[in-house]
């Protein structure tokens, strides 16, 4: 089932072009816009003050990942999420590394009552959200689908959940594939209806998932498959417009 609405969500995709804001960290910028632009999403990364709320305004989905945290991005993802409610824009946390530096997280434990659609982060981030508490109690308190990605993916919305296993070893292996991947899944939730969300955001990560595997066979270390990866997702996303299934 996450396979057959990858496939609806690609020709969303490529047939709406969903524009997605990123404030995501400088690392991993270019890595996250061709992602992007492989599955006909169309990306921008502006964090400047002073036009920050209009890249926000005008696009589909926006991405907060406090991966290169400074006080100049505090003030852009306070101006973008104030534009995003206004708006109605579903946005998702990406809580990088908050487990490594306590302001980081206290940080994060804030913007968590500011209604993100989505949290996706791996085990050790989504623990330090609520120590005490699963990834379906974090939704039910948040109303934000939460996302544990690893080597086995868990996707909780308090009153469902569902677990995959696929990709590859060597995605750990490459920076950004992970914040990428929140990209990927901000594309997949503009064109998704809302009551679809959950499926959406396991088809994204399926798609990932498929995109490493495949990518890892003929990859000859981390640089080949930073490449790959991302030709493996334009060509699934390119065969996914020869199929019949449309959302």
């Amino acid at each position: 089932m996450p396979e057959d609405m990858s496939h609806q969500l690609l020709q969303a995709m490529n047939r709406r072009r969903p524009a997605v804001h990123c404030l995501t960290n400088t690392v991993v910028q270019a890595l996250t816009a061709n992602m992007l632009l492989a599955v006909g999403a169309i990306p921008s990364m502006s964090t400047d003050i002073a036009e920050v709320a209009d890249f926000t305004a005008g696009a589909n989905t926006l991405i907060v990942n406090l991966g290169t945290l400074d006080q100049d991005r505090k003030m852009a993802i306070e101006a973008a999420l104030e534009t995003a409610r206004e708006n109605n824009i579903p946005w998702i946390l990406d809580p990088v590394l908050i487990d490594r530096a306590p302001r980081r997280l206290a940080y994060a434990q804030e913007l968590i009552n500011s209604g993100p659609a989505l949290i996706r982060g791996n085990k050790a981030e989504i623990s330090a959200l609520s120590p005490t508490e699963s990834p379906a109690n974090i939704a039910r308190k948040t109303g934000a689908i939460v996302a544990v990605t690893g080597k086995t993916d868990l996707i909780a919305n308090g009153t469902q959940e569902v677990t995959l296993t696929g990709g590859h070893e060597m995605m750990s292996r490459v920076t950004g594939i992970g914040c990428a991947g929140t990209a990927l899944l901000g594309a997949c939730l503009a064109v998704a209806p809302e009551s679809q969300r959950l499926s959406a955001v396991a088809a994204g990560l399926t798609l990932l998932g498929k995109a490493g595997k495949e990518a890892a066979r003929n990859a000859a270390g981390p640089g080949s498959f930073a490449a790959m990866i991302l030709d493996q997702i334009y060509q699934i996303s390119q065969s996914s417009l020869h199929e019949r299934k449309e959302l």
